[in-house]
């Protein structure tokens, strides 16, 4: 059931950008290459006939009636309006990331690390809150 629906969003999702115009003008030039070929037994002959545009066949016209009725939209404005498209991200800064400095140790610094001069006092001294 899950592969069902995943293969009906694929399909609709192909629909709705237009991948069936493509999917129908692929499989006619397809076909068209392999009866040319057949035809006039030469295949830069048949690459020819099948891309020059006067020889289309019935899925070709089946491909353009489908392209010119997505793109005659009637809710599309008129073609010589002209559209602006807002981005959602249209007005966001440009945030540059630089690298910190390298840190600098001063040079006298000693790395063994210090004694102290006087030891601490064993143990701690309490404090009486009387």
């Amino acid at each position: 059931m899950l592969s069902a629906a995943r293969w009906i969003v694929v399909l609709s999702l192909m629909v709705s950008i237009g991948l069936h115009t493509v999917v129908i003008q692929s499989t006619a030039w397809a076909g068209m290459l392999v009866e040319y070929t057949l035809k006039t037994g030469s295949v830069s002959q048949a690459v020819a006939d099948t891309f020059d545009g006067e020889h289309g066949c019935p899925m070709c016209q089946l491909a353009q009636k489908t392209a010119q009725d997505t793109t005659d939209d009637p809710s599309a404005p008129a073609t010589g309006a002209k559209l602006k498209t807002h981005l959602i991200a249209d007005a966001v800064p440009v945030i540059h990331i630089v690298a910190l400095p390298r840190p600098t140790f001063p040079a006298s610094a000693d790395v063994r690390g210090t004694r102290l001069a006087s030891t601490p006092d064993s143990p701690p001294p309490r404090f009486f809150t009387a």
